[in-house]
């Protein structure tokens, strides 16, 4: 058994062979602390879910354009409107909202104008809100009197006193002609004071209803809330919006749509006024309200058109 131990070697030899070693080592030893040092504080100082990985710093820092907010957006349409009616005579407003997108925008938007017949919605919404409380019944036949009759717009005028109508034609003729004489009639029935509660329900505070003064962010609030279906049944909200589809004025919002595409709107029209708002049924829907005040009607009848138009291309761009 004990050829198989190890033969002991020669002191010196060890010695020698040990310090051989450790010159070999030395720079070997010292180099690996020195790299584990920089590499514990790299660690210490950059925790591990922060490393960059890496090609990071062979990579260029990219440049990221901000998302454009609603008024960045919407800045080039309201200045291409502000130009179409820089040098003309009055004033005039706008209000557009997106049915789809929500963003609004307008100009001078809250300023109060004359209303003229845009005072007509809130009257027919109190109709309809009597309707369904079982308060009016719309097959209800009205004979026509003298002092009913009001000039300016619709055919009702031109009848002879006796003519016998429903209440629902008269809506009609309301709508799609701006009837005044049924305007009357209708306002007799319910009262101003009636009518004014709707508008304020509506949160509507600057439209009065016995001035006939509202701003086109209102009769832009009176469409949302409206068109919404929360206040009249659905039936009944469709009923009033196919009045006021080809009316007998299509000069003003529809001129500056494309044919076949359905706007629902009203008009209102007075010496020095030329109004129009409703609801555009393109792929994105979108309320627009335009309003004068002082104006003339020549450039009136021209400029609204290109409001309208201008609009649309802005709510139908890709």
């Amino acid at each position: 058994m004990d050829n198989f131990l190890p033969r002991e070697l020669p002191k010196r030899s060890d010695n020698k062979l040990n310090k051989n070693k450790n010159r070999k080592s030395a720079p070997f030893i010292l180099g690996l602390t020195i790299l584990l040092s920089l590499g514990l504080w790299f660690l210490g100082n950059h925790p591990s879910d922060q490393i960059p990985p890496p090609s990071f710093f062979n990579q260029a820092t990219p440049t990221i354009s901000p998302t454009p907010t609603p008024f960045d957006q919407t800045k080039e349409i309201i200045k291409q409107v502000n130009n179409l009616t820089a040098n003309l005579t009055g004033d005039y407003g706008l209000y557009v909202f997106n049915l789809t997108t929500k963003i609004s925008f307008g100009i001078s938007e809250n300023q109060v104008f004359k209303a003229a017949s845009l005072m007509k919605l809130p009257l027919i919404l109190t109709l309809y809100k009597n309707v369904e409380a079982g308060k009016i019944d719309l097959q209800t036949k009205y004979t026509l009197k003298a002092a009913d009759k009001r000039p300016g717009a619709g055919s009702m005028y031109y009848k002879p006193a006796g003519t016998v109508y429903t209440y629902q034609k008269m809506v009609e003729l309301m709508g799609q002609q701006s009837d005044n004489t049924a305007f009357n009639v209708f306002r007799n029935l319910l009262g101003d004071e009636q009518i004014q509660k709707t508008i304020d329900d509506l949160g509507m505070t600057k439209t009065n209803f016995t001035d006939f003064e509202t701003a086109p962010a209102e009769i832009g609030l009176f469409f949302r809330k409206f068109y919404s279906g929360s206040i009249l049944t659905r039936a009944h909200r469709d009923e009033i919006l196919g009045y006021i589809t080809k009316i007998f004025d299509e000069s003003r919002i529809p001129a500056g749509i494309p044919a076949g595409v359905r706007v629902t709107h009203k008009v209102g029209t007075d010496t020095g006024v030329a109004s129009d708002g409703g609801i555009v049924f393109g792929t994105k829907p979108y309320i627009i309200v335009i309003m004068s005040d002082k104006n003339l009607k020549v450039e009136a009848d021209a400029v609204l058109p290109k409001i309208s138009s201008a609009v649309w291309e802005f709510e139908t761009k890709p």
